[in-house]
């Protein structure tokens, strides 16, 4: 299995453990916790993070959005529901 493969069943396990569908969104810092030590502190890492988060936007699998918070604003990440199907059928398949 490819290295961002990986990254994209952590992201996207983690997504559907907490419930975060369509209108209920979570801070990208959640998520980013939720990934191994060495791909948040090396910069190859964070590359890899990257382009990853972005790979699960253009695929539709994800909605990243600004939102305004108390403290300023901070991206927030959801599931997008029309791609339960896909999504579920990526974290099925071994």
């Amino acid at each position: 299995m490819e290295e961002r493969d990986v990254l994209k069943r952590l992201i996207l396990q983690k997504l559907v453990r907490g419930n975060i569908w369509g209108g209920k969104h979570t801070p990208l810092e959640f998520v980013s916790n939720g990934i191994p030590q060495h791909y948040r502190d090396t910069r190859q890492g964070k590359k890899m993070l990257e382009k990853t988060l972005r790979a699960l936007v253009s695929d539709e699998w994800i909605t990243l959005l600004p939102k305004r918070t108390g403290k300023g604003s901070d991206d927030h990440i959801s599931l997008n529901p029309r791609k339960v199907g896909e999504i579920k059928y990526f974290l099925s398949v071994p």
